[in-house]
């Protein structure tokens, strides 16, 4: 994703309300925080189980806090993100005859 985003131009937003753009923007957004947290939150968990040096017990409750964070953000993302973004913003679009995925897919 990152390659064909950087070789390829930002297509332009498509016109309507502008709360709808801002609720997209901030989805998106949204979207990155999330696919930065979820592989963090997973390392941290390994480090603290097999490669943290200290206290057994501190490490043992720092890995599980990141493997809780992990599968909370994961299921917020499912349950949560992904059908608000996938549905709501298709939806709409889709309903003024817009063609949301031949915009942004890069083949």
């Amino acid at each position: 994703r990152i390659f064909f985003r950087s070789t390829s131009g930002i297509p332009p937003r498509f016109p309507g309300f502008k709360i709808v753009q801002a609720v997209e923007t901030q989805s998106l957004r949204a979207f990155y925080v999330l696919c930065a947290i979820l592989p963090l939150s997973g390392l941290l968990n390994e480090y603290f189980l097999k490669y943290a040096s200290g206290d057994d017990a501190a490490n043992d409750r720092r890995a599980q806090q990141a493997i809780t964070l992990h599968k909370n953000v994961g299921n917020f993302f499912q349950k949560v993100w992904l059908p608000f973004h996938l549905g709501y913003t298709t939806l709409y679009h889709w309903s003024r005859g817009r063609g949301v995925v031949r915009k942004v897919s890069p083949f």
